[in-house]
């Protein structure tokens, strides 16, 4: 996200929760989805585009969400109208559609369709909801596009990053709120308090990443904080890792960690690897169906001066790159796949997905030197 861009919303959404509390929920709940879908980085759009955009004047903008748009006699602060509220709906709605429309890779497969209804649960219940897998399942994938698909002012994705510690933590769930990092981190940890609500959910991805760094109870004092975050906003959030998120969970050794173990009352164990029923649905969408067991494909490759056919089995090629490499793996060897037949002008079929495979396998072997 441009610099200009995040300028131009010189406010951060504590202080714009403030300033127009006056309002009703509805009119809160679209302005707090349009400020938040701006700021976003994957696509941001500036307070003057906004305001074009809606039809409402750019001073006027600016003032509603400074809280100086007041009636000139009595200096109460005026609401929103109701056909500014209308267009700012219509225009997230749009939005949606066409991010979603950009985003057509994704399919929700059951495991995706599994970590959705726990975002879900998360917001229901006002709890903290603990989901956990291996890594390059599709755990991101499915999350982030949740939180385009619920970008309505109340979901809020954040990624951790590895060896930031506590103040890295806070400031980045500041940041992903729209809140400036310029406080310390007891102030930061009081403004995105003041930030999130009990019907929003804050979506901590890759939470095992807190585990390194380079103060042992760093970690723990990480999810105390998440702890002390959930007790007193009441919001809904998605725990997020890997197993050893989970083996730490279970340990309860500690007790930060058994405090946030407790309170996740719905616990989500997804597949050790994409399953056969995740593959499908990704299949069907590509035109293919999953291959059977008896299937075998032939390609013919270049060896020098020579063609060489190979003779592969998609079934037995899948199987084992789920369980080593995991569902990028094979998705990227589908796309390559798709190039490969459109190259040719025709339908997609195992063939192509199994000449991207031999492709991808050639480009990781070095070539032989001079003898």
């Amino acid at each position: 996200m441009g610099n200009n861009v995040r300028a131009s919303w010189n406010v951060s959404l504590d202080q714009l929760r403030q300033n127009i509390d006056h309002n009703n929920d509805k009119a809160k709940d679209a302005l707090i989805g349009a400020f938040r879908w701006c700021i976003d980085p994957a696509h941001p759009v500036s307070r003057y585009e906004f305001a074009h955009a809606t039809g409402i004047n750019e001073n006027t903008l600016y003032k509603i969400i400074a809280g100086k748009h007041v009636h000139p006699d009595t200096k109460e602060r005026l609401p929103l109208s109701g056909k500014f509220v209308k267009a700012v709906n219509e225009w997230l709605e749009l939005q949606a559609e066409r991010f979603s429309g950009g985003s057509a890779d994704f399919v929700l497969t059951p495991t995706a369709r599994k970590i959705h209804n726990g975002c879900d649960l998360a917001r229901e219940s006002q709890t903290p909801v603990i989901v956990w897998g291996p890594s390059h399942i599709g755990k991101t994938w499915a999350l982030e596009e949740y939180t385009h698909s619920n970008n309505h002012g109340r979901t809020v994705y954040c990624r951790m990053r590895a060896a930031s510690g506590l103040g890295g933590m806070v400031k980045r769930i500041a940041d992903r709120l729209g809140i400036s990092a310029k406080s310390n981190t007891l102030d930061l940890v009081d403004r995105i308090k003041r930030a999130l609500t009990p019907n929003m959910v804050l979506i901590l991805d890759e939470i095992h990443l807190l585990r390194h760094t380079y103060r042992v109870q760093s970690f723990f004092a990480c999810l105390e904080v998440i702890r002390e975050i959930h007790d007193e906003t009441r919001c809904g959030m998605v725990l997020c890792g890997t197993q050893l998120f989970l083996r730490d969970m279970k340990a309860g050794q500690h007790e930060e960690l058994e405090q946030v173990w407790r309170r996740g009352v719905h616990k989500l164990h997804l597949p050790n690897m994409p399953t056969k029923a995740d593959l499908a649905a990704i299949f069907r969408e590509r035109g293919l169906e999953f291959p059977s067991k008896k299937l075998v494909v032939t390609v013919t490759h270049q060896a020098g001066d020579q063609e060489v056919r190979i003779t592969e089995c998609p079934f037995d090629v899948l199987r084992q790159l789920a369980k080593q490499e995991g569902l990028k793996s094979i998705t990227e060897r589908v796309r390559y796949g798709q190039k490969l037949a459109s190259k040719s002008k025709r339908k997609i079929t195992w063939t192509h997905v199994m000449d991207a495979h031999l492709r991808i396998q050639k480009q990781a072997t070095p070539e032989p030197d001079w003898s």
